[in-house]
């Protein structure tokens, strides 16, 4: 085999696995930048969190900015792949963290912090599960980790008297998007994988382990609405099944 193709099919082999660590690299550097807010703006003295405070609508013009110019950038070589694809697209998640990140930190004080930080997780693990892992597996922990987020909201919402009435609105949102999902992948496993003129799973995908995510996200949505205690334990339940989800899809990959 020539050398030229050796080195190509390596290339290929190694796209998924390069992928994960650019979403793995990014997400630490902004789990950093999150710690040094906590530390300083969220924990810090007087100075400290007045400093941040007045420099909060500077860092998000220039997230702003950062974000406007990977945009074009992307559709300029929206043809082009490598390094100025990566650079195009570094700049726009770069860009929407630092302008809605900031945003959101100083609009919900303190407590956007920590939500923050919980979403960038969840961005970085999806980002790495769509890199290594099939359509299905990605689709499965999207529906487990929604599910983890409203239960975890039920709980701590339904005894406020202020957020109560979302809580619910929100809930049921939830639901009904659960069963659109449901039937959604109801239609593509009828469809073999296809959606219309788009391929959303593989070819001969079983698409049970969806359903299944789905049944049990929308039952502990329901039972959370109705007694915190079980909202707790269902929560273990939630993140369990995350577990084994991941074991799971992690040796059927080897």
């Amino acid at each position: 085999m020539p050398k030229k193709n050796k080195e190509e099919n390596l290339k290929r082999d190694n796209a998924p696995l390069n992928g994960a660590l650019k979403f793995f690299i990014g997400g630490c550097l902004a789990e950093i930048y999150l710690l040094m807010i906590r530390k300083y703006y969220i924990n810090g003295n007087v100075d400290q969190m007045l400093g941040w405070d007045a420099a909060m609508p500077t860092l998000i013009g220039i997230g702003a900015v950062v974000l406007a110019l990977g945009v074009i950038l992307a559709f300029v070589w929206r043809k082009a792949a490598g390094w100025k694809r990566t650079l195009a697209w570094t700049m726009i998640f770069a860009g929407l963290f630092f302008s809605a990140g900031n945003w959101l930190i100083r609009t919900v004080y303190p407590s956007g912090a920590t939500i923050l930080c919980v979403l960038t997780a969840a961005v970085m693990l999806l980002g790495v599960l769509w890199c290594l892992y099939e359509r299905d597996c990605l689709y499965a922990m999207v529906v487990l980790g929604t599910g983890l987020f409203t239960t975890w909201a039920c709980r701590h919402g339904m005894d406020n008297i202020y957020w109560k009435s979302y809580v619910i609105a929100g809930a049921c949102v939830y639901l009904v998007l659960l069963a659109a999902v449901a039937l959604t992948a109801r239609k593509v496993e009828r469809a073999d994988g296809m959606l219309g003129a788009v391929r959303v799973l593989p070819k001969g995908t079983d698409c049970t382990i969806l359903f299944a995510t789905c049944g049990l996200s929308a039952a502990t949505t329901v039972l959370s609405l109705f007694s915190a205690v079980v909202a707790y334990y269902a929560l273990w339940v939630l993140g369990i099944a995350i577990f084994i989800l991941a074991v799971f899809y992690t040796v059927k990959e080897l």
